[in-house]
């Protein structure tokens, strides 16, 4: 279902890459925030993933109240957030893509502030912003995303820098934020099994271009109960072991898995020799390998782990990470 017709050539073309399921409740707040933008899109690009609310209803009387076409793709069973995703994502006509989600408030700035820093900065692929984190009734938290994620300081000087392994060890870009180039599409698709999309894209991108970051909060990111994908670490999410020994485990071995297929589809590629992104995440694997593959006896791991003490300082927490991978019981093979 389309509305409107693309602006002319000849110009930055903005595609909105927007995902929804179920969304009413805070629907109305995100596509009333993306009326206001001071720099419009040239399109918003929809997949709903099977809603059965008022959601798709939403979106086509908002599609009659702006200028730019809205185009709807109902899927013809539920995807999931990732795959939704990369649908939105491969149907936008725009060379420049900004991602969305159904729950947050953008800032008029939002398209405007992203698309200028691509522009001065051609060698970057991919942009995102801190956020000023909300509740389900509008209420300030108190933080900002950054600050939430504990980006702001040595990590963002570790990628401002160059040194990639920060990007395989912290995960930090939140796709609620990003804006991208289209032209490095067909690079992060098809997205890794498992894998969160704003994750992956990230990781992927930072092998051919470089990711900058806004240190501006462009959106009020929303946290609530009904969240597909939130704050809280994914792989925390996911690990349903029965204790914290459990769960520290099952963590470092979803963690390897997830890393060896990133790897494997990077090392298939043609990559830049001048950029070290491979090498800093097969540097991680590596290192994710041997812990996840220390013996069940605690004694047995002790020696092995006290020798790589400065590995887990640069690839770890430290003194934390050691204590855990000594202390926690795990099952035998």
């Amino acid at each position: 279902m389309e509305f409107g017709a693309m602006s002319q050539p000849g110009k930055d073309r903005i595609s909105v890459a927007m995902c929804t399921y179920n969304g009413e409740q805070f629907l109305a707040q995100q596509l009333a925030s993306m009326a206001q933008q001071s720099r419009p899109p040239d399109e918003l690009v929809v997949c709903d993933d099977r809603s059965t609310d008022r959601t798709v209803a939403m979106i086509r009387e908002f599609a009659a109240s702006v200028r730019y076409p809205v185009r709807v793709f109902e899927n013809e069973y539920n995807l999931g957030v990732a795959a939704n995703f990369e649908r939105a994502i491969r149907l936008c006509e725009g060379n420049l893509i900004a991602l969305a989600d159904q729950d947050d408030i953008w800032y008029p700035i939002r398209l405007e502030r992203s698309e200028q820093e691509l522009a001065a900065h051609p060698e970057v692929g991919l942009v995102f912003s801190d956020a000023d984190v909300i509740d389900d009734k509008n209420r300030s938290t108190g933080a900002t995303l950054w600050q939430r994620l504990s980006f702001a300081g040595k990590r963002e000087r570790d990628l401002l820098a160059g040194r990639y392994l920060v990007l395989a060890k912290h995960r930090f870009v939140t796709g609620a934020t990003v804006m991208m180039r289209a032209s490095l599409r067909d690079r992060c698709l098809p997205i890794g099994e498992g894998w969160i999309h704003d994750e992956w894209i990230a990781m992927i991108t930072a092998a051919f271009s470089d990711l900058k970051p806004i240190a501006q909060p462009l959106i009020k990111y929303r946290i609530h109960a009904s969240q597909k994908v939130g704050l809280h670490n994914k792989l925390k999410q996911r690990a349903r072991g029965a204790s914290r020994a459990a769960k520290h485990w099952e963590r470092l071995a979803e963690s390897v898995k997830e890393l060896q297929q990133l790897c494997d589809v990077l090392s298939a590629m043609t990559l830049d020799e001048g950029r070290d992104v491979l090498a800093a995440y097969q540097g991680q694997l590596q290192f994710l390998s041997f812990r996840a593959n220390l013996p069940a006896r605690r004694l047995k791991r002790l020696g092995p782990v006290l020798a790589r003490y400065s590995q887990y300082r640069s690839h770890a927490s430290g003194l934390a990470s050691v204590l855990k991978d000594i202390a926690f019981r795990r099952q035998r093979p």
